[in-house]
């Protein structure tokens, strides 16, 4: 039996299920040693992109949707937030999910008081940006580059995150330039915080976790479940941390609690 850590609520996006590169056996444990009373799926659970030929599923996969499926039957709110890569094919998370509540964003009240825009994050992206080209471009052209980031992966898969080999180094880059083709400008952040009457905004999307002031502001991205495994987490004071997670006992906090005096 896994002893459980409890927190107020727990946030976890962009788990590609469907996908190789989806780390579910992490998340997995990562759900297993927690429990909240609210759990946000905040878009790109589901990589409904890559259906067809290039649909992978596995074990663990089959396992963590069963897990999360549990902890709604067992009384924690479970709110899914699509995003670009689950939007439009809402038939595969209720299949997989069950009927499960949807809303496209909501405001989160921590306990302090705080006011979250929750979102997933591809509603920042502008015109040009890659993610909304995509699925212009065809399921074949994703397959491609699907296969591609697995090819790229499978060391990092085998052997694990710890220690760097040439090919990372070599592969830096790609992956830099990747990151710029699919962020998003502060400015879209700030824009939707105003217009929600936010104190923050909570999103995922770029794969990429943060905690951090813009303006006035509070940003925090719960960040991934291909390349981090990270999470956001509010304690049972208000507090929000991300945490990293790896097997025991290497889990840690990757961002400082927020800074309250901030968004008061």
């Amino acid at each position: 039996m896994f002893q459980r850590t409890y927190y107020r609520t727990i946030w976890i996006s962009d788990v590609h299920l469907g996908t190789r590169a989806c780390k579910a056996s992490s998340l997995l444990d990562f759900l297993r040693h927690h429990i909240s009373e609210t759990l946000y799926l905040v878009g790109d659970i589901v990589d409904g992109w890559n259906c067809g030929p290039s649909w992978h599923w596995s074990s663990a996969q089959q396992e963590l949707v069963d897990e999360i499926v549990r902890w709604r039957r067992s009384g924690v709110n479970v709110v899914f937030m699509p995003g670009n890569h689950d939007e439009g094919n809402p038939g595969l998370v209720e299949e997989l999910f069950g009927r499960i509540p949807s809303v496209s964003s909501l405001i989160h009240t921590t306990l302090d008081g705080s006011r979250m825009l929750v979102i997933h994050g591809h509603q920042f992206d502008g015109s040009l940006n890659l993610n909304r080209l995509l699925p212009k471009i065809g399921s074949n052209a994703y397959a491609r580059a699907q296969r591609i980031h697995d090819w790229y992966n499978r060391k990092s898969e085998q052997t694990g995150d710890e220690g760097r080999s040439l090919s990372d180094y070599l592969r830096e880059p790609a992956r830099k330039a990747i990151e710029f083709l699919t962020d998003f400008r502060d400015r879209a952040v700030l824009a939707a915080a105003r217009d929600h009457k936010a104190d923050g905004v909570i999103c995922g999307h770029i794969h990429r976790s943060d905690h951090r002031l813009i303006g006035n502001v509070m940003y925090v991205n719960d960040g991934d479940w291909v390349h981090n495994r990270t999470a956001l987490v509010e304690d049972r004071d208000g507090t929000l941390q991300i945490l990293r997670w790896s097997p025991p006992p290497h889990h840690i906090s990757v961002s400082a609690p927020m800074p309250q005096e901030a968004i008061s």
